[in-house]
Parts: structure tokens; C-alpha cells; sequence
């Protein structure tokens, strides 16, 4: 089946080998929800509602029937399905309830009875992951497991991918393991014959994980044949084990907090949905999951302000983890997907609220959280007071004045539109400047795809401003230049940012004619703007309020907690963990201390550098502003708890 078995192509280096021994699920005692003006109800919405996607490369009675990686000695292993098992990946576990009825963790949706558009009309059950799955926050800290919406998740997806592909091949390659997944597929249905169907279903799957991962050129130097034959089936998959094992084109690992969101959105869309392979690129631009209250409200979206659309960023997000697209020219329903528009522009209107910020001066929707002193601590006045003049010094000029100054609400703001809406348009920081890792940059600016029989003939807009005019390090305003009304058609070499923008913009109008939605409509699904794109050497600089909650730092999350990045580059960790869920209420960030089954980030690694936006007396590039003394750091942090203005 294409598309629907290549959720693996992340798991190179590890597919196949044994299983990394996953954290320990830490014990609490209480769970607490932070309030963010959502409801109970709302929240558990935002948690389970589908976005269309089909993220696992299996049928959900597959999933709920497979078995936990590797062997037992005596007895079997649980299923992966199981809550406590999944926690250990960095799932948040959930209950069943009318929003989920199969009682998964936090950021799965099951779609019943569904097609894919692009190969079948047989109807299925697909498993596919929420918007929450990676923008749910968790934190443990004495004794309870904090929550809270919007943050940044502990998810290893990367590592969730190799779970389910060593699990599926597990259970083909092992006589009892496949008896057992069998029968709890089949039930009263278990008869040799449907048994025999169902492995060669799996196999199947299989065939097309490894066709995904490994390119032919390398399964033919491995002397693997292409085909994959009956005879041949079981020993070509040892040597595509032994063909990992020793391939030396090490990938980016992405781990706990981080994907290649980007990347593998492209991967998706111009590889796996075409079936051109050879446009899919190297993992190696893994960014922290961004945090997203007041999002909504932002002109330009992206960690490098690239797209203005809210619509096109949710679409293209979908289309990322596995929503169904048939993009083939030659068929009648091109760029027919499972994307329900409907379903994103309620979680966008969940999140945005429905008032408008500047008339109240205040944001609705979803709100960051807030710093609880009966869970975390008071916060000390003086040190506070000292912060804050440091924050108005060192950070005001990037990250704007606090959200409940009367600055705030009358700088940066787009003049209101027909519609009275005003937004922010956020400054961005040159790179050349902020000094800090570029390959998130670099993908829109440097990536082509071929998009050879996709069938693009797309109008969309691009900013044509020159960044960084006048040598300045920091843009404000930046949509004063014109979005320009362009053309986008199939190429060999198109640039990846406006192809994706197209593709995303053709699946959008597809439902949009399907559903017989009007211009007006559409207008306002689209947020109000244009589905407008642009690619500049830079990344924006968001406001700070619930920046406490939001470790690792920086983009690419190198740098593990906020006293770190206070600190100059040589005082900062070259190597940390990630995985463990303890807050660390003094530097403001996750324990980082080596422990079993936690993901070591690498800083000499491409994509991982957490050099830049660095305080210290030299002027190299990437210094920011003078050197911090630990005294200054700490009464910062004190203020990053809490940020408001202080009079």
C-alpha cells in the first residue's frame, strides 16, 4: 500500500537492531492541570480531535495488538498499546472517555471506518497523532506531574517509530509472537487461511518500510534483491540489519523534545506521497517543539517567520504526520486528502479565542501557564525587581516589552483590517547576528524538490523584502515589504518553501470546492491572510511569558535550561540528557544528568549547536549583550518566572 506503511523512514539506525532501553516511568502522587482558560471539555478536545492523519503505518487493531520490542525468557511481553508503556516514550497516559473512546495517551486520534485517498477505497481504522502529541507539556516536581497546554512535549517520536517497526518485524519473523498477534486480531475468525492473509499483510508492510528507508542503490550493494521475493524475504531482512548496522551516514538524532518537523514534513509530501524517493532529504535540522499559546495572533508563524497563513501551517502540519494525500495530475481527485479543514480551524479558533487582543489588550484563547507558588515556589520580590530592569535591558529590544504593558499593545501591531484584526508582527533576528544553528534556516532557503507530475499551477504570494537592510541585525515590521502574487507550476528544482506552500494551498481549495465553502468562508478559515511565504536567513523573536515552562532552549533545543543560556558559550554543556521529566525549579529547565534510557544530545553534531545568543564580554559572532554575573542570571531567571511590568 502506498503511503499508508512509511512512518519509519526517521529510523534509519536503529530499525531492526534491539530496542534502546527506554526511562523508567516516574511515580507520582498527583496529577495537576495548570489553568489556561480552557475548559475541561475544551482541553480534552484539543487532546483527541483528528486532524485526518494516518501517522502509524498500520490499521489501529494492528497497533492495539502488537507486542513491546525483544524476548522474554519465560512469559510474553506487554503490548505496545499499553499506557504505561507508552509513558516511557514520553506520552502523556489518558483515560477513556467520549473523546477517547480507546483510552490511548494524550495526541492520539483514531479515525473509524476511514478511506485513504490516495490508494484504496477499502475503509479502515486509522491511528494518527493530534496537534497535542507534541504541544503537551508534562513536568514532574515534588511529587505531582504537572500538565499544562500548548508546551513543548517530552515525546521520542523518533524513537516511537523504531518501536513499532522492530515490533512488526518481530512479530513476522517470530513464530509465537505472530500466532498470538493473530489470534487477537482474528479472534473467532483464526483459521489458517485468514492467518496466512494476515502475515502477508505484514510482510507487505514490511516490504515497503524497508523499499521507504533504505534507498535501492543501497539494497543493490548489499546484494538485496529490490523484489524482495518469497525465497529470499526472511534473509533479506537480515541483511538489511547487518546493511544498518554498518552504514556509516549517521543521521541527526532527534530524541526527547525534538523533531526534524520540517524535513520530514517535505520528506512526506514530495517523497512518500509522490513515490519519488529521491526527494527526500537528511534529517538534520531537529527543532524543540515549539510552544504555541498566542500563536495565532502572530503575522508570520514558523520558527523562521516563514509562513503568514495559519491554514497552510495547519494543512501542511497534517499532511507531515501522515494525513492522506492523492497528489498524481492524472487523477480526477488531485490533491483529494484526509485533511478536515473544519477540525483545524476550530483548534486554530480554540487557541486564538474568539476577542479580539488589541481591543481588550489582553490575549484570549489559550494563555500561557503560569508560575504556581504552592507547586514551585514564591517568587522573590527583590530578585524580581532586579530582573526585571535586566530584562528590559538585554532582552525588551528582541523579545518585546511584557504582555501587560501599554508598549506591548502599541508597537508592532499590523493596522487593523476590514475586519478589525490586528497582527503581530514579531521582530527577526538575523543569523549572521544571533549567531545560533542555521539548518532550520537553511532547509526553505536551500531545498528543491521535483514535482514532476504533482500537477501544481498554484497562485500564492511571496515577500520579496530585502532582509536587513542598512547592515541592522534586527528587523521590525518586517511585512512592510509586498506580498507578490507568484505562480508556482511542476519543476524538476522547485524551491521547497513555495512548492509545499502550493501543494498545501491546492489541498486547502480541493475541500474548500468539496464542501462548497465561499469566498467569505474561506477568507475566514484562512485567518484573514494570505497564504503568503517568504524564506529569510533568520529566526523570530517571540514574547517571553511562559518561557519557564518551555526547556530546552533555543530552536534546536541545545541548550538544556535557562541558566545555561544566560551563561557565555564555554561555561554551556557540550553534551546533555533529555528524557527525565524532573524540573529543575533553580535553572529553570529539566534534570539533565545521565540515566537509563535518555537521549544524549551531541552539540558537535550537525543541527545540534548551541553556540549564539550568548552574553558574555567578547564580540564574536552570536555575542548579544555583556557578560551576566551568576548573581545577574539567577535574578533574571527570578523575573522569567513571572513576566509583567513592574513599576
Amino acid at each position: 500500500m502506498r503511503n499508508l506503511p512509511l512512518f519509519f523512514t526517521g529510523a534509519i539506525s536503529v530499525l531492526l537492531m534491539s530496542c534502546a532501553q527506554l526511562p523508567s516511568q516516574s511515580t507520582v502522587e498527583e496529577i495537576v492541570w495548570l489553568d489556561q482558560n480552557w475548559t475541561t471539555q475544551e482541553r480534552q478536545m484539543f487532546h483527541y480531535e483528528t486532524q485526518g492523519t494516518m501517522t502509524l503505518p498500520l490499521p489501529f487493531e494492528w497497533f492495539a495488538a502488537l507486542e513491546q520490542p525483544g524476548f522474554k525468557l519465560f512469559g510474553t511481553k506487554g503490548l505496545i498499546i499499553e499506557n504505561g508503556y507508552l509513558s516511557r516514550l514520553g506520552f502523556i497516559s489518558g483515560e477513556i472517555s467520549s473523546f477517547n473512546q480507546a483510552g490511548l495517551p494524550i495526541g492520539f486520534s483514531v479515525d473509524y471506518n476511514v478511506t485513504n485517498p490516495a490508494i484504496s477505497k477499502t475503509k479502515f481504522n486509522a491511528v494518527g497523532l493530534t496537534c497535542a502529541a507534541c504541544h503537551t507539556g508534562q513536568m514532574n516536581v515534588g511529587g505531582k506531574s504537572v500538565r499544562y497546554d500548548g508546551g513543548p512535549a517530552m515525546t521520542n517520536l523518533s524513537e516511537f517509530t523504531s518501536v513499532l517497526g522492530i515490533a512488526l518485524i518481530e512479530t513476522y519473523l517470530d513464530k509465537s509472537k505472530f500466532d498470538r498477534f493473530s489470534q487477537r486480531i482474528l479472534g473467532v475468525t483464526n483459521t489458517p487461511s485468514k492467518s496466512k492473509e494476515l502475515r502477508s499483510a505484514v510482510k507487505h508492510a514490511i516490504l515497503n518500510q524497508i523499499r521507504g528507508i533504505l534507498k535501492p542503490k543501497l539494497l543493490e550493494d548489499a546484494g538485496i534483491v529490490d523484489n524482495l521475493k518469497d525465497n529470499t524475504f526472511e534473509s533479506s531482512i537480515k541483511a538489511v540489519k547487518g546493511l544498518i548496522h554498518s552504514h556509516k551516514d549517521k543521521p541527526t538524532q532527534e530524541g526527547f523534545t525534538r523533531l526534524d518537523a520540517l524535513n520530514r514534513i517535505g520528506n512526506t509530501v514530495f517523497g512518500v506521497d509522490t513515490g519519488n524517493y529521491a526527494n527526500t532529504a537528511t534529517i538534520n535540522a531537529p527543532v524543540s517543539y515549539p510552544y504555541i499559546w498566542n500563536t495565532s495572533w502572530f503575522l508570520w508563524v514558523q520558527y523562521d517567520a516563514s509562513i503568514m497563513g495559519p491554514m497552510i501551517r495547519n494543512s501542511g502540519e497534517a499532511m507531515g504526520v501522515f494525513a492522506q494525500v492523492n497528489l498524481d495530475k492524472n487523477s480526477s481527485e488531485n490533491f483529494k486528502s484526509s485533511v478536515p479543514l473544519d477540525n483545524l480551524y476550530w483548534m486554530e479558533t480554540l487557541l486564538a479565542g474568539k476577542t479580539l487582543p488589541t481591543k481588550d489588550k489582553k490575549f484570549g484563547g489559550l494563555s500561557h501557564p503560569k508560575w504556581d507558588e504552592n507547586i514551585f515556589g514564591k517568587v522573590e520580590p527583590v530578585k524580581h525587581k532586579k530582573g526585571a530592569k535586566l530584562y528590559a535591558e538585554l532582552c525588551q529590544s528582541c523579545h518585546l516589552a511584557p504582555i501587560d504593558s501599554d508598549e506591548f499593545w502599541s508597537t508592532n501591531w499590523t493596522k487593523p483590517d476590514e475586519n478589525g484584526r490586528s497582527f503581530l508582527d514579531l521582530p527577526i533576528v538575523n543569523l549572521d547576528y544571533i549567531g545560533t544553528d542555521p539548518e532550520q534556516a537553511n532547509v526553505l532557503r536551500n531545498r528543491k524538490v521535483d514535482t514532476s507530475g504533482v500537477g501544481l499551477n498554484t497562485h500564492l504570494y511571496v515577500e520579496q523584502k530585502q532582509w536587513f537592510e542598512n547592515n541592522s541585525n534586527i528587523y521590525y515590521g518586517a511585512n512592510k515589504g509586498q506580498c507578490e502574487e507568484m505562480l508556482i507550476t511542476d519543476g524538476k528544482k522547485v524551491p521547497f518553501s513555495v512548492a509545499l506552500g502550493a501543494a498545501v494551498q491546492e489541498v486547502n481549495d480541493y475541500w474548500y470546492k468539496q464542501n462548497k465553502a465561499s469566498p467569505a468562508k474561506q477568507h475566514q478559515m484562512n485567518g484573514y491572510r494570505k497564504n503568503c511565504l517568504r524564506a529569510p536567513f533568520a529566526y523570530k523573536a517571540r514574547p517571553l511569558n511562559g518561557i519557564w515552562a518551555t526547556a530546552p532552549f533555543l530552536h534546536n533545543g541545545a541548550i538544556p535550561n535557562m541558566f545555561a543560556l544566560l551563561s557565555p558559550q564555554s561555561d554551556r554543556p557540550a553534551k546533555f540528557y533529555l528524557g527525565n521529566l524532573d524540573y529543575d525549579k533553580v535553572n529553570m529547565g529539566y534534570a539533565t544528568g545521565e540515566g537509563n534510557g535518555f537521549f544524549q544530545l551531541d552539540t558537535s553534531i550537525i543541527g545540534n549547536s548551541n553556540k549564539g545568543h550568548e552574553f558574555s564580554d567578547g564580540n564574536e559572532k552570536g555575542v548579544i549583550g555583556r557578560a551576566l554575573s551568576v548573581q545577574e542570571r539567577y535574578e533574571l531567571i527570578e523575573y522569567l518566572k513571572d513576566i509583567r511590568e513592574v513599576k
